[in-house]
């Protein structure tokens, strides 16, 4: 199937979550991985392209990854991306990583690591916790800069992108948000980057500008980038607009962490 009909399936369907759909939070008394540890620490740290599965212990046996890693020196750490996929789609996770992800932010030097989410949508509570737990096994196995931790959504990623935003600041230091809109309430506070097509028929151009304004003024800090006669439905032609987003990272968001 291609991603263009791929698409076609699941935007009828994704649309029709809230952004205000609950998340979970982790305890933090007797916590446990939902992620087996030596699983995780199979995964081989070298530089190249792979595609895999880690053990995980509740809701399937298996989680199905494409993950991309930079050649790292001695002695340095890089940043870590999680993507966060369109839909509710199994299948094509690896598509979306390799016509838009990685593309999109190898010149962030850092790890892109792009999970399936399985017929589910990133806003459920074991996905979640699934993501916050790979997370601390990077920085607990890897050579990952905690300072440089970012996500990377593209809509129904990106919608759970706006929830992660509201609960987990400290985790994250930056978020690219694409392809989606959702009423900010409150402050967020972490930087993020959105951007939107105009032509996007599911998340039109005027509500989503109207709902970054309103919240700019409660303090949040968004860059909002349109792009011209952008549709939803083929991500993959977002990938320059995506990549004009690593001056972002490297010159806003990472070098003010830096100080």
């Amino acid at each position: 199937m291609s991603f263009f009909r791929y698409c076609l399936i699941y935007i009828p369907i994704c649309i029709l979550f809230s952004c205000k759909s609950g998340l979970d939070t982790r305890g933090t008394t007797s916590y446990k991985s939902s992620i087996n540890e030596a699983s995780f620490t199979n995964i081989p740290i070298v530089a190249g392209h792979r595609i895999d599965k880690l053990k995980v212990e509740s809701h399937g046996a298996y989680w199905n990854y494409d993950i991309n890693i930079p050649v790292i020196q001695p002695n340095s750490k890089v940043p870590l991306v999680i993507v966060l996929h369109g839909g509710i789609g199994s299948k094509n996770y690896t598509q979306f990583s390799d016509c838009l992800a990685t593309p999109g932010l190898k010149d962030t030097g850092g790890i892109i690591f792009s999970p399936s989410g399985a017929w589910r949508t990133w806003t459920l509570a074991h996905l979640e916790k699934r993501i916050l737990d790979f997370i601390d096994l990077a920085k607990k196995h890897w050579p990952v800069d905690p300072k440089r931790i970012i996500l990377l959504g593209y809509s129904n990623g990106a919608i759970a992108g706006w929830q992660y935003a509201k609960k987990h600041s400290t985790i994250f230091s930056a978020m690219i948000l694409m392809a989606s809109s959702c009423k900010v309430t409150e402050k967020l506070n972490i930087p993020i980057y959105v951007i939107q097509g105009t032509e996007d028929r599911f998340f039109p151009i005027r509500k989503a500008r109207k709902r970054i304004t309103e919240a700019q003024a409660l303090g949040c800090d968004i860059t909002f980038i349109p792009v011209q006669g952008n549709t939803h439905l083929k991500a993959c032609e977002y990938t320059k607009a995506l990549q004009g987003s690593t001056d972002w990272l490297h010159h806003t968001v990472w070098s003010t962490n830096s100080k």
